[in-house]
């Protein structure tokens, strides 16, 4: 499949229809996720106080969930959020950001996936096999696949995303040098990008968000994921090019956003 012309389709469906995007996502990159959503041409809102997640969720579009700044407030939204989203049959994007990071993480990101739905995983190297069983440790959120310990049976990033993409009943996507997304049946390897944008803090962060805007509008969750993924690499292979030097990154930022549409 022609996945950069399937992208400009489901761009195309977003402007016809601007879907609306829940986020209760990291605090940190809170500003990233809502203006790329906007830029892609869908509309962010933010709502995070567990009296309101369910009512703000039954208006959305779809719901994108990221673990990056857990505290006693989210973890009490974030389960009411998604049980909402599933209930009303909205599709929602599942970042388990450091689950390799504390007992705190790792257990409340497992309860979630035991309880809920999730129409898409989005995670990197690390993080992927943690949730598959392995104990692994990147630096900080840092998880990209060239920097995986072996696994010491030779388990390889597509097995691993195929068989917990089956075993979730949803579409993973694993970020890295090369991309790997994959619902258990088909699984997409995309190599495109700038090498620039591993040094972007949120460049994860805002894929989820465009993930989530493509969820609305695509046949199938693993479209939405590659959609979200190629709009990002793409944008970020354009940034480069208006480069005069590579050590200007907040004009890389500001370039990416603005090839984003």
């Amino acid at each position: 499949m022609d996945y950069i012309k399937l992208t400009e389709q489901l761009k195309e469906r977003i402007h016809k229809h601007p879907p609306l995007v829940h986020h209760i996502t990291n605090f940190v990159t809170m500003y990233q996720c809502a203006r790329i959503t906007a830029f892609l041409g869908a509309s962010p809102v933010m709502a995070f106080a567990a009296c309101e997640v369910a009512d703000v969720t039954k208006k959305s579009d779809a719901l994108v969930v990221n673990t990056g700044t857990l505290n006693d407030e989210v973890v009490h939204s974030i389960p009411k959020a998604v049980k909402t989203a599933n209930e009303y049959h909205i599709p929602v994007v599942l970042d388990p950001v450091g689950i390799n990071l504390s007992d705190y993480r790792h257990d409340f990101i497992m309860q979630l996936l035991s309880a809920c739905k999730f129409s898409v995983i989005r995670c990197n190297g690390v993080e992927l096999m943690n949730l598959y069983g392995k104990v692994m440790s990147g630096s900080g959120i840092d998880g990209a696949l060239d920097r995986l310990s072996p696994t010491g049976n030779g388990l390889s990033v597509e097995d691993a995303a195929s068989h917990l993409a089956i075993k979730y009943h949803c579409t993973i996507a694993c970020t890295g040098k090369t991309d790997v997304i994959s619902d258990g049946r088909q699984t997409i390897r995309l190599s495109r990008g700038s090498k620039l944008l591993p040094k972007l803090v949120g460049t994860g962060c805002m894929i989820n968000s465009l993930i989530g805007a493509f969820l609305p509008v695509a046949d199938a969750p693993i479209d939405a994921a590659a959609a979200g993924i190629l709009t990002m690499c793409l944008a970020g292979e354009s940034a480069h090019k208006r480069l005069e030097n590579t050590n200007h990154l907040g004009s890389f930022e500001t370039f990416l956003m603005d090839a984003i549409r």
